[in-house]
């Protein structure tokens, strides 16, 4: 059971991941497309990854109150009737309404997906598990791109969301038919205390706020600065998902290693160094920056974010805290992307990034007071 529902989660979570990562890397230039200005794709970011964080904690609740399948299949079942909508809503406003609220059925099962990976792992196993799922996962943001890259400019993007509707619908069965709760097992005292869970918090948010300043721009000063095409920004976004997919397995034997908070501290700090030196570069060099901006972001970030938290609760708590972190670090990111449409607009391009890329160098230091061997 246990290794079934890490390979269950980790393959649909790919194929789920390919369908939506095949347009979501150029959604500001598709919201452009249907007539939205740099502001408003900002605006709309910060309302879908709003949705995202608001419903991490009530995802964690009713996860621990009614079980992780239960979550996982409910929330799966309404990505079909999505795909399908964004066929007909051909307004920015629209579909960003779309795409907010299938954010919000995404970020609610975010926290059962943690839990379950958590208590189908045992021990020193964890961060490989999480290592596995992050590498199947980034995979999936890895051939997602490359499949938009030759799809888009040929058939556009209706293609990719019908591709999008029968993925979701083949998901939707193999978790209802393999997935299984695990046992519950007997309860430890309530963790973490709010003494480490607050500084960790406060990293997390920070970091994501910076995350969030610049995820909205990117594709754009990749077209209108770095010169690169649609077809060819798919395929930097590939490049990058698949180091960081390949950098998953590695960073799930370091991570168990270096313990969760340790990893989180170095990988704030090289996404912050990664991410300033991408905007400055041009050609292969954009490419190769980016790739280590995502390996430290989404592999190593991830990993150890994963498994931090699950060394500090135990299996009644561990949905709610999953979701709890998650919904500070939603929200910050989702104020960021607010901040970061707005700065381009208002300020120099480059602003936004510098902004960004001090905050994640600083965030660090907030999980100084966290003890780093969890």
């Amino acid at each position: 059971m246990r290794r079934t529902n890490v390979a269950v989660l980790s393959i649909t979570s790919f194929i789920i991941d390919s369908a939506l990562s095949s347009w979501w890397m150029v959604l500001p230039l598709y919201l452009q497309e249907l007539g939205a200005s740099v502001a408003e794709v900002g605006i709309s970011y910060a309302a879908i990854n709003a949705a995202w964080a608001v419903s991490q904690l009530p995802g964690g609740l009713l996860s621990d109150r009614f079980g992780r399948k239960r979550v996982i299949v409910m929330c799966t079942s309404t990505f079909i009737p999505f795909f399908i909508s964004m066929l007909i809503l051909k307004s920015w406003l629209a579909a960003a309404i779309a795409i907010t609220i299938s954010s919000f059925f995404a970020g609610l099962q975010n926290p059962s997906f943690s839990s379950m990976i958590a208590e189908s792992s045992e021990g020193s196993s964890t961060a490989r598990a999480f290592g596995f799922y992050n590498f199947l996962m980034n995979l999936g943001w890895a051939v997602g791109p490359l499949m938009g890259a030759f799809i888009i400019p040929f058939w556009g993007f209706d293609l990719l969301f019908i591709l999008g509707a029968l993925a979701s619908a083949l998901c939707l069965a193999l978790r209802i038919l393999l997935l299984e709760e695990a046992k519950k097992a007997e309860e430890m005292p309530l963790r973490p205390s709010l003494k480490e869970f607050l500084p960790f918090l406060i990293s997390i948010s920070v970091f994501s706020l910076a995350n969030g300043i610049i995820a909205p721009l990117i594709p754009i000063h990749a077209e209108k600065f770095q010169k690169f095409t649609t077809g060819e920004i798919e395929l930097m976004f590939f490049t990058a998902q698949l180091f960081t997919s390949i950098a998953s397995l590695i960073a799930g034997s370091i991570i168990t290693r270096t313990g969760g908070m340790r990893g989180l501290g170095f990988s704030f700090v090289l996404s912050g160094i990664f991410s300033l030196l991408w905007f400055f570069s041009h050609s292969y060099a954009a490419f190769a920056l980016l790739s280590l901006y995502y390996i430290s972001y989404f592999a190593f970030a991830e990993v150890s974010f994963g498994t931090a938290l699950s060394g500090i609760t135990t299996r009644g708590n561990r949905a709610t805290a999953f979701g709890t972190a998650t919904v500070f670090a939603g929200l910050s990111n989702s104020i960021g992307s607010y901040i970061g449409g707005v700065m381009w607009e208002s300020l120099q391009p480059v602003v936004p990034f510098l902004l960004a890329s001090s905050l994640m160098v600083l965030s660090p230091a907030f999980l100084k007071r966290v003890d780093h061997n969890q």
